[in-house]
Order: C-alpha cells, then sequence, then structure tokens
C-alpha cells in the first residue's frame, strides 16, 4: 500500500504530516554547512585567523626594528687609542672638542670621527740646490722632524699636509742659505743654520695655520 494513498497511515517518508511536499534542498544544504561550520570553526576562524595575522605581521616589524636599532647602535662604537686623539665632523662639519683615548659612541653616519696620531714623530727629507750669500751654488739636504699638535687645524686648515710642509721647508731653507755664506753652509755654521731653518719653518706652518710642530731639523 502507498503511503499516499487511502489506509497509508499518512506517514511522510520525508518526516512531513498531512499533505506538505518534500522539503527544500537548498534549506537542508545550507543547514548541513551551518552544522559543518559550527564543528570546525569555520566562520570564526576566519577572523580570527586575520587578526593573528595582523599581530604576527606587526611583531615581525618590530623585531625587525629592534635588531636594526642594536646594529646601528654597534656600528657607532670606537676606540681611540693612548697615542691618538680624535675630531668629530658632523655632516662634513668639524666638531669643538677633542676625543681623548677610550672607547667612545657617536652616531654612524650623521658623524665622522677622523683619528690622528699625537705622539709619532714623523720625518720629512727635503734636498734642494740653492745660492748662498757669496754666489756659491750648494746641495742642501735636510730632514725635518715634527708632531702633529693640533688634530682639529690639521685635518681642517689644509688639504695637503705634506705638500705644505715641503713649501715650508723650500721657502725656509732658501731665505736662511741665500743670507749666508758657503763656508758656513757646509762647515762650522751648520748647526746654526739648522736652527735658524727650524724657527722660520715654525712661523710659517703656524702662519699656515697646520697644527704642526717642528721637534727638530736635521
Amino acid at each position: 500500500m502507498a503511503w499516499n494513498e487511502p489506509g497509508g497511515g499518512g506517514k511522510d517518508p520525508w518526516g512531513n504530516r498531512g499533505d506538505q511536499g518534500p522539503p527544500d534542498l537548498d534549506e537542508a544544504f545550507k543547514k548541513l554547512q551551518a552544522q559543518l561550520s559550527g564543528i570546525f570553526g569555520g566562520g570564526r576562524g576566519d577572523g580570527g585567523g586575520g587578526g593573528r595575522g595582523a599581530q604576527l605581521t606587526g611583531g615581525a616589524i618590530g623585531m625587525v626594528a629592534v635588531v636594526l636599532l642594536v646594529v646601528y647602535g654597534l656600528f657607532g662604537l670606537y676606540q681611540i687609542d693612548e697615542q691618538e686623539q680624535g675630531v668629530v665632523f658632523r655632516f662634513g662639519a668639524a666638531q669643538e672638542g677633542i676625543v681623548e683615548p677610550g672607547l667612545h659612541w657617536n652616531p654612524p653616519v650623521i658623524d665622522i670621527v677622523e683619528k690622528v696620531n699625537v705622539t709619532r714623530v714623523n720625518s720629512h727629507s727635503h734636498k734642494a740646490l740653492m745660492l748662498t750669500e757669496d754666489e756659491n751654488i750648494v746641495d742642501v739636504s735636510l730632514t725635518v722632524q715634527y708632531v702633529v699638535n693640533d688634530p682639529v687645524a690639521f685635518l681642517v686648515n689644509v688639504k695637503r699636509q705634506e705638500g705644505c710642509l715641503d713649501h715650508a721647508t723650500e721657502s725656509a731653507l732658501r731665505h736662511v742659505v741665500g743670507s749666508s755664506m758657503l763656508e758656513d753652509v757646509i762647515t762650522s755654521g751648520r748647526a746654526a743654520i739648522a736652527a735658524e731653518v727650524q724657527q722660520r719653518l715654525e712661523d710659517y706652518l703656524d702662519t699656515y695655520g697646520t697644527g704642526i710642530l717642528v721637534s727638530k731639523v736635521n
């Protein structure tokens, strides 16, 4: 006996009673989908995953920023040795004051620190043919020993320190030898000539503001 025939008991295999039709398949599918989403957390998972992703991205950016800051700070550390002094150039302009020996920090890129050895005795040799007061030609050779006593002036005032020293030595030597007799230059007067050359050379270097101090002329 069919279920819709009289006496079939009015039982609907779809669970409906009376003369209701078969259920809507689309509605059933939506309910099943909603139940599955509730079990696996589909709807809430999308929103939660987006939040965790944003937090992860923000944390990674913060960590990278901290690492870069630490690296930047480490690059700013430098050591000035006992025989050195430092001059700080900020955006190319020399700053007042001398950096003394020890461990120091300056912001990289913004500051550049130039180190100058202020204890080492440097040597500069010079040789030239010159005319004495009695019109004799003499071949003069000398050695200038010097130290740097003003690092700022040494780095800022003169572009080519060795060239400046060479020109000043030539000028001082020609002036002294040109006012001396040949015998004084090659014999007993050599020590006096060396002392006079040194004094005149120091005057020239001070006038130029080279930061060089002559310790001896041989």
